[in-house]
């Protein structure tokens, strides 16, 4: 078998059998998952930020070429009331 190899299972059954080896193994393996699932999270927040910016963009475009704000909604997975509300927290 190839030394490395070797070596790499030796360390691995020192540090298996070193209590705290494994509790500070397993306190990073959650550090990563927690910090992944937070990238996750903050990517989808940033997907679906991105979504609606678009498609207020859209809606001030088709209210500035005459559309009403009910009709442009219609074309919007929103109510006419939470488009109102996103176009004065955006303006």
């Amino acid at each position: 078998m190839d030394v490395g190899v070797n070596k790499a299972e030796e360390k691995l059954q020192r540090l298996s059998a070193d209590p705290e080896a494994r509790r500070e193994y397993k306190r990073r393996a959650k550090a990563l998952s927690d910090e992944r699932s937070r990238l996750e999270d903050a990517k989808e927040e940033g997907i679906q930020k991105g979504f609606e910016t678009g498609i207020l963009n859209v809606v001030k475009k088709l209210i500035e070429s005459g559309m009403s704000l009910e009709d442009a909604a219609k074309f919007t997975p929103y109510s006419t009331q939470q488009l109102s509300k996103m176009l004065k927290i955006n303006d």
